[in-house]
């Protein structure tokens, strides 16, 4: 098992280097209108590109500054410089246009955070990457406006394609321990997820698809592709 994690920390390492030019060039293209592009039906549709540009530079900083910040200062690293009180005074889930005005900053901002999961990567053990840990907690009544699913029912849907790293608790329904690997994974393949989507909106506008992804994590899930 630790020369897979070895192997995985290095793939996480070379896709997580190129991640933010990857998005970049699929949404050279995008401004204006075409930005904020949605549409109510499919559901996939509902958040505009600009939207889910803003979701995927909140990603990294969710989990790092929130689950999992006390246990990486025990660690000793200094994290990047976010403003989470403004993030969680707007939906919590999207970088707000007061810390990044245009896509031009979001970019820079998904950079600024891919950057310090490359130094984690490179400073942590195979070892270390699985011993440190998290709970990331899911309320199992919670239902949200903007989606069909229960949060509950979608993270136990998220945690199937980990090939290890994180479980729901049997003993404790909504708890889910995930080992910092797995959480660089998880901000890996959102990331893709979300990129995805954007190009899936692009093809509803009938523009040219740039990026070829990686079919991985996520990515390997048919409806993402339907």
């Amino acid at each position: 098992m630790t020369e897979d994690v070895r192997q995985e920390a290095e793939h996480l390492s070379q896709r997580l280097s190129g991640a933010a030019d990857l998005v970049a060039r699929e949404v050279d293209d995008l401004s204006g209108e075409r930005m904020t592009f949605s549409r109510d039906e499919p559901v996939w549709a509902r958040w505009s590109a600009e939207v889910q540009l803003r979701h995927m530079a909140c990603v990294p900083c969710r989990w790092l500054h929130g689950i999992f910040r006390e246990g990486l200062e025990n660690e000793g690293y200094r994290l990047p410089e976010v403003d989470m009180e403004t993030i969680q005074a707007g939906t919590g889930r999207h970088v707000p246009p007061e810390i990044c005005p245009d896509r031009e900053s979001l970019i820079a901002h998904m950079r600024m955070m891919f950057d310090f999961c490359l130094e984690i990567l490179d400073r942590e053990t195979p070892e270390s990457l699985r011993a440190l840990k998290c709970v990331r907690l899911v309320d199992t009544g919670a239902w949200r406006e903007d989606s069909p699913e229960r949060p509950i029912d979608f993270w136990r849907m998220l945690a199937k394609p980990h090939p290890y790293g994180v479980h729901e608790d049997p003993d404790r329904p909504g708890h889910f321990p995930m080992e910092l690997i797995a959480v660089l994974r998880q901000i890996y393949w959102e990331t893709l997820a979300h990129l995805r989507t954007i190009q899936r909106l692009k093809g509803l506008m009938e523009l040219t698809i740039r990026a070829e992804l990686p079919r991985e994590g996520y990515l390997t899930v048919p409806k993402f592709y339907d």
